[in-house]
């Protein structure tokens, strides 16, 4: 009866949907795929042949696979048990909300990384790549392998999910703890590398040069995702600002303000129109201004974070244990309060 009541809501929901919406929905879902098979294929191609081990899942699938007889590919079974048993994990600490984000990775990420892994041609793929297994060719596969698992994670995240794995750790360790979710990866994926040093043989310079990819993932990730959140408040002085307005409601699909203003010089009104665009529009809105007003005097200031309806939805309160018990003084206050004044 639950599962009928639930499908029945998320089948109104789809219904209630602009075209627009459902054309973004169905962009993030691509986005997160084609972010899980860039980060498989990264994985597979430039760190399994020569066990570089950069932290994540993988990393522990390269540990286990060098102790593996060869002829035994296990790197693969290793993330997809791992995975499900995170977002597991994920959906008992971190709710059904957190869980439905991951799925599609969870789903999508082992199966990727299995095909990359046993289909000949990428395995032939590989074994070119690792070369002679020198030091040159450690060094230009963790840095192609970096920037490609970087690449991949930017993408999942960009289309609003989330790589699964040790981020699953991470959140739930910044949910309870309250250190941050980079942190947290950052100290798992360490703990990985330093792990696949010391226990692998012969790792000691592939396992050094997984630092370095990293690093690269970290920065890809920053360059790709973190920039593509960057928003601009656009504040414009113009004649044409109607014009303006329009154009930004009906082909930017944004909201605009009109704020009363007084010039400083001659005290005549002059309205304001305030905007906020995403990175992708600033450009278009640029342009657009040049086009029917080049005299309009304009402002672009770059924000650190956009919240609401259009930008990034508002983060849910952490619950932590002080907050709890600060309630429960709170309502026992109360009810004593509530006692007092009816025995008076």
């Amino acid at each position: 009866m639950a599962e009928q009541e639930t499908k029945k809501r998320w089948k109104d929901k789809y219904k209630e949907m602009t075209r627009r919406q459902k054309v973004n929905m169905y962009l993030r879902w691509l986005l997160v795929i084609v972010g899980c098979f860039v980060l498989a294929f990264g994985t597979a191609t430039f760190f399994t042949e020569l066990n570089i081990v950069a932290g994540g899942l993988s990393g522990i699938g390269i540990i286990i696979q060098a102790f593996v007889p060869e002829g035994y590919e296990v790197i693969d079974i290793t993330v997809f048990v791992l995975t499900w048993i995170l977002w597991a994990l994920g959906f008992i600490f971190l709710g059904r909300e957190f869980a439905l984000k991951t799925l599609m990775a969870t789903i999508v990420y082992p199966l990727a990384l299995a095909l990359f892994l046993r289909v000949p041609f990428f395995q032939n793929l590989s074994v070119t790549m690792a070369g002679d297994g020198g030091t040159a060719d450690i060094l230009i596969n963790c840095i192609f392998g970096g920037l490609c698992t970087g690449a991949g994670v930017a993408l999942t995240f960009l289309g609003g999910g989330s790589s699964g794995g040790v981020d699953v750790i991470a959140f739930i360790l910044e949910k309870y703890t309250g250190l941050k979710q980079s942190i947290g990866s950052f100290i798992c994926d360490a703990i990985i590398i330093v792990i696949g040093i010391f226990v692998i043989p012969d790792n000691i310079i592939p396992g050094l040069c997984g630092i370095i990819s990293a690093f690269l993932c970290a920065l890809m990730i920053q360059f790709i995702y973190i920039s593509n959140l960057t928003a601009y408040q656009v504040d414009i002085i113009s004649d044409h600002y109607l014009e303006i307005s329009q154009y930004v409601q009906d082909e930017l699909g944004r909201g605009a303000t009109i704020i009363d203003a007084k010039g400083g010089y001659h005290g005549d009104d002059r309205p304001i129109l305030r905007v906020v665009v995403d990175r992708s529009q600033r450009n278009a809105l640029r342009d657009y201004i040049a086009k029917v007003d080049p005299k309009a005097f304009t402002t672009f200031t770059q924000t650190s974070a956009v919240l609401g309806e259009g930008f990034r939805e508002y983060p849910k309160p952490r619950t932590t244990k002080k907050n709890t018990k600060n309630e429960e003084n709170n309502q026992d206050l109360e009810e004593n309060n509530d006692e007092n004044g009816k025995s008076e």
